[in-house]
């Protein structure tokens, strides 16, 4: 246990440096950031994240360069937050492929009007993207990708160590290439059903073209979501190797990440 009325000046520098890093990453997230998670359990698992590294960050030569750079405070602590949110916003890239495959599915299904708050992302969505998110939540925890989180934060501190002044943005332009393989998986876990939902109405195009009494306005909708349905209970396996794969690529490019910053 730290007893903090031992530690000097520049140890109370180190453990808030730290904690801005904690909390930056906590805040932003996957699972961690959600609205649904009260303010004050956030701040808590920050602070119990930042004494659990604490002594094992706080090295002879963290301690020298944070003597040598205390005139340069701001820009140490405008870091370690960049670096935290970068790495947070990492995690939550497998949900937003998720949302983006639900909303791609209710737009082809016809169901993109019914619009409800999703507590997790904190914004609002449809039926069948908190379906999606839902089901990558608990493959997720499942996975234990919680514990990648956690794992991934704390190396982040023998990569990127604390006071440094420098940036290494040389990488950056590559990560941000592979943000589009992202979008690409989101559509893979929306295309049975995006594929089937074409093919649907292209039937219902051509029957409404050798009947034309048939009302296709009113009859197509309630097709094509019955078949919806089927089609997304039938493939629910796809779906869920899909969202494992997608979890998979995600770790990847995380520890990546954090190799470079």
């Amino acid at each position: 246990m730290i007893n903090f009325s031992q530690l000097n000046e520049i140890q109370i520098l180190m453990f808030g440096l730290i904690l801005l890093r904690m909390t930056a990453f906590v805040v932003s997230s996957a699972i961690f950031s959600s609205p649904a998670i009260n303010v004050a359990v956030k701040v808590l698992l920050s602070v119990i994240l930042t004494l659990c590294v604490f002594k094992s960050v706080g090295t002879n030569e963290v301690v020298a360069r944070i003597s040598q750079y205390q005139d340069q405070l701001i820009l140490l602590c405008v870091r370690e937050l960049f670096i935290g949110l970068v790495l947070g916003f990492v995690t939550r890239i497998f949900f937003f492929a998720l949302s983006m495959g639900g909303e791609i599915v209710s737009i082809s299904m016809g169901l993109s009007q019914g619009q409800i708050f999703n507590p997790l992302m904190g914004s609002m969505g449809n039926a069948i993207e908190q379906f999606y998110v839902a089901i990558g939540t608990l493959i997720f925890l499942s996975l234990n990708g919680h514990h990648m989180l956690l794992q991934g934060i704390v190396q982040s501190f023998s990569t990127a160590t604390l006071a440094q002044t420098s940036y290494n943005i040389s990488s950056f332009p590559e990560i941000v290439l592979k943000t589009q393989e992202f979008f690409v998986l989101g559509i893979r876990i929306a295309a049975p059903i995006l594929i089937s939902m074409i093919i649907v109405q292209v039937g219902i195009a051509l029957l409404s073209r050798a009947v034309p009494q048939i009302n296709v306005m009113v009859t197509s909708a309630s097709i094509t979501t019955m078949l919806g349905f089927l089609i997304l209970f039938i493939s629910l396996p796809l779906l869920v190797m899909q969202m494992t794969g997608l979890l998979d690529f995600t770790t990847v490019e995380f520890f990546k990440i954090i190799k470079v910053l």
